[in-house]
């Protein structure tokens, strides 16, 4: 039987600095994760999912705290963490081959992130059924490759910043949850699926705006490829 096999390698390299967690876990089925705080500035974060339940939220303790439940051990995702130069470089990676999480298997994550400082969120899913409350978290980017599967995502609140996101929607049904008070811009590209715009005004060639925009500080840029399925664009007070 394999020994298990946990590695958190922390290394503090001269003038340069960074720190680098590793987690290899290979019989672990489920457990926490968690990445502590440091002196970075902002966080790069890139998180790969293969398939099954998918919740991303703010909130964290530190700059990232999580719980992984699933019950097949070579699931649970590698963690790495480097600090360079302020930029704090996240990545949470399963290796996980295509539709392979169907029937009895199970997989699901619940990952928090810090509401404290900005954070370039990539989100990259395979098939999933996917949640991200990510209102409360400083994002200075966004980008979200959705794959197969329904896909939520909550981007009402009030923005003090500006940001640019791109979503490509895969096959399946997608929400996305937008401030009515922030100046929003969508440039949809739409493929055999629909869209649902309602309280946007079509500036023409699948440019729409809410009200807000060109009126506020602050405004979200939102470029979305649709595939197969429909989304719905909600304005939210």
């Amino acid at each position: 039987m394999r020994k298990t096999l946990i590695v958190i390698c922390v290394a503090l390299l001269g003038v340069a600095g960074f720190w680098v967690y590793d987690w290899m876990k290979t019989n672990r089925v489920s457990g926490a994760l968690s990445i502590e705080k440091d002196d970075a500035k902002s966080l790069d974060v890139d998180i790969d999912f293969g398939a099954g339940n998918l919740l991303i939220e703010g909130g964290a303790t530190n700059w990232v705290d999580g719980d992984i439940d699933t019950n097949v051990k070579k699931w649970f995702p590698s963690v790495m963490y480097k600090n360079k130069r302020d930029i704090g470089h996240v990545e949470i990676e399963q290796k996980m081959k295509g539709l392979s999480a169907l029937g009895k298997k199970r997989n699901n994550w619940n990952v928090q992130l810090t509401n404290e400082i900005p954070v370039n969120l990539d989100v990259e899913m395979g098939v999933s059924d996917a949640e991200l409350n990510l209102s409360e978290i400083r994002l200075s980017h966004l980008s979200v490759d959705a794959g197969v599967g329904d896909t939520t995502i909550n981007l009402a609140g009030d923005w003090q910043e500006s940001f640019d996101a791109e979503f490509e929607l895969g096959v399946g049904d997608a929400k996305i949850h937008l401030p009515q008070e922030t100046g929003v811009k969508l440039s949809v590209s739409k493929g055999v699926g629909s869209i649902g715009t309602k309280g946007f005004i079509s500036k023409g060639e699948g440019i729409y705006v809410n009200d807000a925009y060109g009126k506020t500080d602050t405004a979200i840029h939102l470029k979305v490829d649709v595939g197969v399925g429909g989304v719905e664009f909600l304005l939210v007070e």
